[in-house]
């Protein structure tokens, strides 16, 4: 055969070769796996996890000396009991800097993911993030998962550093055979979020110094808000999560003194010992 027919030949062969290999890639990126397997906790009793975590708000604007707060720690969960309602813990978290409070017995997760129980009471748990998946940010995912594939969620209520709004939640990948599914969240909204709530509830107002040297306290008045977060989930445990959210806000004192200004708060939190 003539070495360039065969040469051509060659080219020819390794480029289907490559065309399958697209395809095959291909097939796999849009292959569907079902949601549960990667976003339902399947935790067993006896099983310890651990997460630090850490939360920083930034203010900064015209007029005042930028404002940051910050706050970190670790958090240890000992799974107790696992029944047909809930998932049952004994958590002992630690801030640094605060003295240490000890360990909390008997915490439950409810089936619905969104639910914590304590002491008899129970609440919506609107945490950034946390040990496990909780669909109030990130809604009812679809039954089935593929990387690519979006769906929207309505957040019906403040959450702990964001506003009530709109959200898009997209499948970056998906890893079936070690059930590791990577998302990404973008949102938007306007109004309080639950930080806000709370601080007004302690009635605890933000303290700001004047460019002139003078320290006040002022109200928080907030704009537009959105986000954008990028999340590994294993077997419905959180593995790694990170979130910006920014706002436009206006700080506002009791004599009146306005200063416009943006406000940029971010969690994060990752995994630092699991059951594996």
């Amino acid at each position: 055969m003539n070495p360039r027919v065969r040469a051509v030949g060659n080219l020819a062969f390794c480029a289907s070769i490559f065309c399958l290999g697209i395809s095959l890639a291909h097939a796999s990126s849009v292959h569907a796996e079902p949601a549960a397997t990667f976003l339902r906790p399947d935790l067993k009793v006896g099983e310890h996890f651990s997460d630090v975590f850490s939360k920083t708000v930034s203010t900064r604007g015209a007029g005042f000396e930028e404002k940051v707060e910050r706050i970190s720690g670790t958090a240890d969960y000992t799974v107790t009991a696992v029944t047909a309602k809930s998932t049952v813990f004994d958590e002992d978290d630690r801030y640094d800097g605060h003295p240490a409070s000890g360990p909390l017995h008997d915490i439950e997760i409810l089936r619905d993911g969104i639910t914590s129980c304590f002491a008899g009471r129970c609440r919506v748990n609107d945490q950034t993030s946390g040990l496990v998946f909780n669909p109030l940010l990130w809604g009812n995912a679809p039954g089935q998962l593929r990387a690519g594939m979006t769906w929207d969620v309505a957040i019906p209520a403040p959450w702990e550093i964001g506003p009530a709004g709109t959200e898009q939640v997209r499948v970056l990948r998906i890893d079936p055979r070690n059930a590791v599914v990577t998302l990404s969240r973008t949102g938007h909204g306007a109004g309080l979020s639950s930080d806000d709530q709370s601080r007004e509830k302690r009635g605890r107002p933000m303290q700001i110094t004047t460019t002139a040297g003078n320290t006040i306290q002022v109200s928080v008045i907030p704009g537009k808000a959105s986000w954008t977060g990028y999340t590994t989930i294993r077997r419905g445990v959180i593995v790694s999560d990170v979130i910006m959210v920014r706002r436009q806000v206006t700080l506002v004192s009791r004599s009146g003194d306005r200063f416009e200004g943006e406000q940029r708060s971010y969690t994060l939190l990752n995994l630092s010992r699991d059951a594996i």
